[in-house]
């Protein structure tokens, strides 16, 4: 027998073409379980009306919507379920082929295997037509810690999700329901939930068929802010590290990598949601600040892989979190500053010693681009950036000409260093720190003794002492 979950919301327009999709598999051995869950549509009428023409059909009834305590029985079904039997969620919005059941059983069978899934269609959510799938080239069987070392990037998206799965009694009723731990991500628990069925399956499986629909929606949890969705970013990696131990006794460094990456795409779709968000502007700066000072992050961006796709993905990451940044940046208050500052130092870990938290406010109004440009470890653009401003602006302030000095020196440019030398004492006599301004002009005057600017500088120098005696 397989007993099949579907939870529907105001799902009048999806729910029947779902039920169906059930009622008319080539395998007909099954118990349909389905929940309006507090819906102000019409989902009620269509679940009562199927439920009264097919037997098969176990409906339950939620006043308030999301509310797990009020029909425990359907939420905690994978544990109701006899032990000789499968388990299966259907989103109400989704739909399977006619022959899920019987391939999908078959498939299990001939393969002895505890969980299994399939390839998924996915179509738009408002016109049904197919916006393409994911699909593996051959069947894969997991049946050995080797094997799922070797092959976790080519099954890895089919954890990720609760449905077009087949799970035996045994593993489903490992999943959690009504008891939920306290750090359960509002985003993503689908795939913890996978992650902990797929520990309790000695061989698991992906059929390469597409036999599961899913509709792309906008009201998705995928495309809504919630408070804890960064933090599920890194519960997320460390569950798939954990899995990975505890099934292959390590982690190796390939397979780290290819969580790198996973989890960098999960940054960059959480900070997506996070901009197109309601809250305020310091609300975001924190979050993408606990974001990037997260060590799952610190060494993600620490791994050194070459030129491959995480080095790709992460340079993509930093630059759109520099780019929004800079968006914002004629909005920033005193209040504000202080996250941007740990944003920037923390994508670059250098970027403290080039520019100073008390100098950000100054260089973000006068000279932002050098900001990104340091940020992303563009250090030639931004002393040619530095060259071209410094030279015209003639009241620059000392610790600009002593960056560009610095990038200058780093970058092993001989003759951009004494221009800004030269710069920087320029710059020490008009901001009247004239015992500095002497120091630096006497030790290149022994170094360059006949340069016209530092005789000129020179006079400058007497010309301000005289004017201070």
């Amino acid at each position: 027998m397989i007993y099949i979950r579907t939870c529907a919301y105001n799902a009048e327009k999806t729910l029947e073409r779902t039920i169906k999709s059930v009622l008319n598999q080539t395998y007909q051995e099954f118990e349909y379980h389905i929940l309006d869950n507090g819906s102000t549509d019409k989902t009620r009428e269509i679940l009562c009306e199927y439920a009264r023409r097919d037997k098969r059909i176990i409906s339950y009834f939620n006043h308030k919507n999301r509310d797990f305590m009020e029909n425990p029985d359907f939420w905690n079904l994978s544990r109701r379920i006899p032990e000789d039997s499968y388990f299966c969620i259907l989103d109400a919005d989704d739909f399977y082929e006619i022959t899920f059941f019987e391939e999908m059983l078959q498939f299990v069978t001939d393969n002895q295997l505890d969980m299994a899934a399939c390839g998924t269609i996915f179509r738009n959510g408002e016109t049904g037509v197919s916006m393409g799938e994911i699909v593996l080239p051959e069947n894969v069987v997991i049946g050995t810690p080797g094997k799922l070392d070797a092959c976790l990037p080519q099954i890895y998206w089919n954890l990720r999700q609760v449905w077009g799965k087949l799970y035996t009694a045994k593993v489903a009723k490992s999943r959690y329901e009504t008891e939920l731990p306290e750090w359960w991500p509002s985003y993503g628990g689908d795939t913890v939930n996978v992650l902990e069925c797929a520990k309790k399956a000695n061989r698991f499986g992906v059929y390469a068929r597409g036999l599961h629909n899913y509709s792309i929606s906008m009201k998705s949890t995928s495309y809504r802010w919630a408070a804890d969705r960064a933090v599920a970013d890194v519960i997320l990696y460390e569950k798939a590290v954990d899995f990975l131990e505890q099934k292959c006794g390590r982690v190796s460094q390939e397979n780290r990598n290819f969580l790198f990456l996973v989890y960098c795409n999960a940054l960059h779709d959480t900070l997506n949601v996070l901009v197109r968000s309601p809250i305020s502007l310091e609300e975001q700066l924190s979050v993408i600040r606990d974001v990037v000072s997260h060590d799952v992050t610190k060494q993600m961006f620490a791994v050194d892989s070459g030129k491959g796709r995480i080095e790709e993905e992460k340079t993509k990451l930093q630059k759109e979190i520099v780019d929004w940044l800079k968006l914002h940046e004629k909005e920033y208050g005193k209040d504000t500053l202080e996250n941007v500052m740990a944003i920037y130092s923390q994508i670059n870990p250098d970027f403290p010693q080039f520019v100073w938290k008390e100098h950000l406010e100054w260089y973000l109004g006068k000279m932002p681009q050098v900001i990104e440009k340091l940020t992303l470890c563009k250090y030639g653009d931004a002393v040619d950036f530095l060259e071209e401003f410094l030279v015209k602006k003639e009241d620059a302030p000392s610790f600009a000409v002593q960056l560009a000095q610095t990038l200058a020196a780093l970058l092993q440019r001989q003759e951009a260093y004494v221009l800004y030398e030269k710069l920087y004492i320029g710059a020490l006599i008009r901001q009247g720190d004239l015992q500095s301004a002497e120091a630096e002009l006497a030790e290149w005057e022994q170094i360059l003794p006949e340069d016209d600017t530092l005789v000129r500088l020179r006079r400058q120098l007497e010309e301000k002492k005289g004017r201070n005696r």
